[in-house]
C-alpha cells in the first residue's frame, strides 16, 4: 500500500501538500489537488484509520451542544435524544460533548456550581440552534474572535461565521402546508393562520407563512387566507381566540397551526367546532400532536427529521475538528414528511 511520501513523490509535490488534500484544509488549486488525487486511486492508497483514531483521540476534543430545554420545547427532545446517542459513539474518539440547556433568549440556564462562562469557553467547537438574539450573536463574535467553528442546526443566522447548516427549508414547509390544506379544505378553501412566532427571533415561522401565502397566490388563487392571528398564553386566551375567530369568520374551514409552544389551541377549535367541519394542519409531532391526530382533532402535520439534526451537525462538526474536514454542503435541508393519524 502506498506511503503519504510516495505519493508526494509521484504526484510532484510536497508532503504537507498531499497531507492538505487529504484532510480537506484547502490552499490547494484545483489542478494541484486532482493530479494528488489522480496518482492516490493509481496507486490504491487508503488511509490508515487506526492512526488516526490514535491521533483524534490525543486531541482530547472538547464540543458544546446549545439546545433548548426540552421541558417547554418538546420538538427539541428528538433533538438531543439523536445529538446524546452520537456523543456516546464518539467517545470512543476520546471526544467530550457537553450540552447547555438554553432558555427563549439564548441564555444559558445552568445547573448550580456551574460556571457557565469558563464551560463554554473552553470548548473546541459549537454546535447551536440559530436563535436570532443579542446574546447568541455575542457568544458567537466571541467564538469567531477564538477562531472557533460553529455548526447550526434547525435554525440559522446567515451573517454569522459558521461552518454549516443542517434544518428545515421553512419555506418549503409552508408550500407544502398550502397543498395540504387545499387537500383538506379544497382550491377554495376558506384559511385562518395560527401562530406564536410573529416577533419570535426564529425565521421558522416567517418562512413558512411566506412559503404558504406565495403558493396559495400562484397555484391557489381562489382560496382565501382570512386572518393572520396570535396564539394566547393561556387556554382562557386561546378560547376567546378562536370563539373570537367563529364569530368573525363563520366560513373558515381550514386552520394552520404553524409555532405554537403547546397544542391547546387546537383543542379550542376542536371545543368551539364539535361537527369537525373546519380542518386543522401543524408542523412537527410530538407526543400531544399524535394524541390529537388520532382524536381526528389535527388532520395532518409536517415534519423535519429532528434526529437528523442532532446526529448529522455533531458528527460534521468532530469531522472538521478531528480530520479538518469541511462540510461539502454549507446547508443540509432535511427531508420534509407527512404525517396523519395512520402514520403517526
Amino acid at each position: 500500500m502506498a506511503t503519504i511520501k510516495e505519493i508526494a513523490k509521484a504526484a510532484g509535490v510536497s508532503i504537507g501538500t498531499v497531507d492538505r488534500v487529504l484532510h480537506n484544509r484547502g490552499m490547494v488549486n484545483a489542478q494541484t489537488k486532482e493530479r494528488i488525487e489522480r496518482v492516490m486511486k493509481e496507486l490504491d492508497y487508503r488511509p490508515n484509520h487506526v492512526a488516526q483514531g490514535l491521533a483524534v483521540r490525543k486531541k482530547k476534543l472538547k464540543i458544546g451542544f446549545f439546545i433548548p430545554e426540552t421541558k417547554g420545547h418538546p420538538f427539541f427532545a428528538k433533538v438531543r435524544m439523536a445529538a446524546e446517542q452520537k456523543a456516546r459513539e464518539l467517545e470512543q474518539y476520546g471526544v467530550c460533548v457537553a450540552f447547555f440547556d438554553l432558555d427563549t433568549t439564548g441564555r444559558v440556564i445552568a445547573p448550580p456550581g456551574l460556571d457557565v462562562k469558563a464551560a463554554s469557553e473552553e470548548q473546541d467547537g459549537y454546535v447551536m440552534l440559530g436563535l436570532d438574539t443579542p446574546l447568541v450573536r455575542n457568544f458567537l463574535k466571541k467564538s469567531e474572535r477564538r477562531r472557533k467553528p460553529v455548526m447550526f442546526y434547525n435554525a440559522c443566522i446567515s451573517e454569522a461565521e459558521y461552518i454549516g447548516y443542517i434544518g428545515c427549508n421553512y419555506e418549503d414547509s409552508g408550500r407544502l402546508a398550502a397543498g395540504l390544506a387545499a387537500l383538506a379544505g379544497g382550491d377554495d378553501a376558506r384559511v385562518c393562520i395560527f401562530s406564536e412566532g410573529g416577533d419570535s427571533p426564529i425565521e421558522s415561522y416567517r418562512e413558512r407563512l411566506r412559503g404558504f401565502c406565495e403558493e396559495v397566490r400562484t397555484r391557489y388563487p381562489a382560496m382565501r387566507i382570512l386572518d393572520v392571528r396570535a396564539i394566547g398564553e393561556g387556554q382562557k386566551e386561546n378560547e376567546t381566540a378562536v370563539r373570537q375567530l367563529f364569530l368573525d369568520f363563520p366560513d373558515v374551514n381550514l386552520i394552520y397551526v404553524i409555532n405554537p409552544a403547546d397544542y391547546g389551541i387546537c383543542r379550542e377549535i376542536a371545543r368551539a367546532n364539535k361537527a369537525r367541519q373546519v380542518r386543522i394542519i401543524t408542523n412537527d409531532l410530538v407526543a400531544e400532536q399524535e394524541e390529537l391526530m388520532r382524536a381526528g382533532v389535527i388532520s395532518a402535520t409536517i415534519c423535519q427529521e429532528p434526529e437528523k439534526q442532532g446526529e448529522l451537525s455533531l458528527e460534521l462538526l468532530f469531522r472538521y475538528l478531528a480530520y479538518g474536514t469541511l462540510p461539502e454542503k454549507k446547508t443540509y435541508y432535511t427531508n420534509l414528511s407527512i404525517h396523519i393519524a395512520q402514520n403517526s
